[in-house]
């Protein structure tokens, strides 16, 4: 069974021979390969030799093919600052007045902004590796785009202000992530053409440390269902799945997350694991929730085996993938980063029926 095969069975809860492993390590390869941060989000080559060299030391399942955040809003004109082999800044934001949204002009994925970056360097990925190895892709979520483009502080006024009746800015921001939802579908077909397995969306800012329930089921939601219920179709058509991820302890939202239809939801470490599987139960694929800033970052290779134990000891009965809370930071040890990978094959195999695998370290 090819390891891309193995991937999709596990996201879909069909027996596999073994569990899988997916730390959300798109930057942390990049620096563990010894490449330069800033060329690899602006060339797909140094991308994607960038992503391979990495895989070469690591061996991993799924090649996280993500850097940045602002390969979206740069295509809309947000003014973002580049440093060599340094991470790029956003420094001010294009829409000052709700009225700026209407004069919004339409961006295509494939041409604009940094997307072709990442749709090119998963075409490369996939040529290179063919069924060898599974291709995360990347995905700015309609939410987070708005608070790119407007700045988050503005957008979250925005949000109040309509909300308390001060000011209808309701029509405006729909206008805004509708453009958002429209932009990302785009993106996510054209890496869906490209090669890859899993697209995601990424709401990091419609946490609950941001915005309430409430607001995350009025402005938010909505827009997550309708890009999940559009790419469903395509998803199967290249036999892939698609991903929901966003930061912080959700808990409250659980039960919407697996509403929207994603195949994958992945579980921030702020978040206690046996809830998600509680409320979500087998609705969707689960993947986390390991502190990427804890045991992974500071502890003992020994710690790291026995955090990854205890997630997958939880996830008996449940379709799981060992996962990171969020980004892997860069800094990591690499035998660290090894022995999380090499987790899941000591641990044993996995079946979405309760019982999971017997096999301990």
């Amino acid at each position: 069974m090819s390891v891309r095969e193995l991937v999709y069975q596990a996201v879909k809860g069909d027996p596999t021979e073994r569990r899988i492993a997916a730390p959300y390590m798109g930057n942390y390869a990049i620096k563990e390969a010894g490449r330069n941060l800033s060329l690899c989000y602006s060339d797909p080559i140094q991308m994607a030799e960038a992503q391979l060299a990495a895989h070469e030391i690591f061996s991993q399942d799924i090649i996280v093919v993500q850097s940045d955040n602002y390969y979206m809003a740069e295509a809309f004109g947000a003014p973002v600052v580049h440093e060599d082999n340094a991470m790029p800044v956003l420094v001010d934001a294009v829409i000052q007045k709700p009225k700026d949204i209407h004069a919004m002009q339409k961006v295509d994925p494939t041409s604009d902004g940094r997307m072709p970056v990442y749709i090119e360097a998963i075409r490369l990925i996939r040529e290179r590796m063919g069924n060898d190895v599974a291709i995360r892709g990347c995905g700015t979520g309609p939410f987070v785009l708005a608070g790119h483009l407007c700045g988050i502080e503005r957008l979250l006024v925005w949000l109040v202000e309509t909300e308390q009746g001060i000011e209808d800015h309701k029509n405006a921001l729909c206008d805004l992530f509708s453009q958002g939802l429209e932009t990302l579908i785009g993106f996510a077909t054209a890496q869906l053409e490209a090669g890859a397995d899993i697209i995601q969306l990424a709401d990091s800012l419609a946490s609950l440390q941001v915005i309430s329930p409430a607001m995350y089921r009025t402005y938010v939601l909505p827009y997550e269902k309708a890009f999940f219920h559009t790419m469903k179709p395509l998803c199967e058509k290249h036999h892939a799945v698609s991903l929901l991820h966003i930061c912080g302890n959700n808990t409250a939202v659980f039960d919407d997350y697996a509403s929207t239809g994603a195949d994958i939801i992945a579980i921030d470490h702020a978040a206690k694991l046996s809830e998600a599987f509680r409320i979500i139960d087998n609705r969707a694929c689960i993947i986390g929730n390991m502190n990427p800033a804890g045991v992974l970052l500071s502890g003992s290779v020994d710690d790291v085996y026995e955090e990854a134990s205890e997630c997958l000891d939880a996830s008996h009965g449940y379709r799981y993938m060992l996962g990171t809370g969020c980004e892997v930071s860069v800094d990591t040890p690499r035998n660290n980063m090894k022995a999380m990978l090499d987790s899941v094959k000591r641990y044993g195999s996995g079946t979405k029926s309760a019982g999971g695998c017997d096999d301990r370290f």
